[in-house]
């Protein structure tokens, strides 16, 4: 196959990784199984992760950092404006809102993602993998934490508890709208949820 940079080779091996999670579930996702999902050696594999853990810790990290920046997206329009001058800081609760529609849209454009790190947390429940679990739900809170700091800004706000806190309910929210949507794939009702969790974290903080 074509030579091609680090960096893409682990991107196309998360996205193959993800696939065969999706399809056929974790014990499946062998690194033979995933270098043929890409069309790739086993030495392209081992080139690129020192381990399939650090393949999959890589799956869930990337992942991750993809809805982040899905959600932060349409954040970047209003916090630009703020900044400038040109138009007064945006409502929390709409900024919150616009973050959890964008999770949202990308769980409907790519329902495989959220349903490998589905498969990957129930792997780790049904095999005792505490620490892989831990570990998964650490990189999940960090990432709400991030999104809340960048929301607060965005809106001039401030929380008026912890942060943490208000990162673990955004965690419960989205993994409730990620199952729930995964059950029903209806989109509306889970925008129409958004919108309500929204004006419910954003009680949760005040002007600064």
């Amino acid at each position: 196959m074509p030579r091609m940079a680090v960096a893409e080779r682990r991107r196309e091996l998360v996205d193959a990784a993800v696939r065969v999670i999706a399809r056929d579930g974790v014990a499946a996702a062998t690194t033979r199984a995933v270098v043929a999902e890409a069309g790739m050696s086993l030495a392209s594999l081992h080139y690129a992760f020192p381990s399939r853990e650090h393949l999959i810790e890589a799956v869930i990290a990337e992942v991750t950092a993809q809805e982040r920046r899905a959600a932060e997206c349409g954040l970047l329009p209003v916090a630009t404006a703020a900044q400038d001058g040109s138009a007064g800081p945006p409502a929390l609760e709409e900024v919150i809102a616009t973050g959890l529609e964008r999770y949202v849209e990308l769980l409907a454009e790519r329902p495989e993602r959220e349903q490998a790190l589905l498969e990957l947390a129930l792997h780790a429940m049904r095999t005792g993998q505490r620490g892989a679990l831990v570990a998964q739900y650490a990189v999940y809170q960090e990432s709400a934490r991030a999104s809340l700091s960048t929301a607060a800004l965005a809106a001039r706000s401030r929380w008026t508890v912890p942060l943490d806190e208000v990162a673990r309910a955004l965690v419960m929210t989205t993994e409730g709208l990620t199952t729930v949507w995964l059950a029903d794939r209806d989109t509306e009702a889970a925008r129409r949820t958004a919108r309500f969790a929204a004006r419910a974290l954003a009680a949760l903080a005040e002007p600064a």
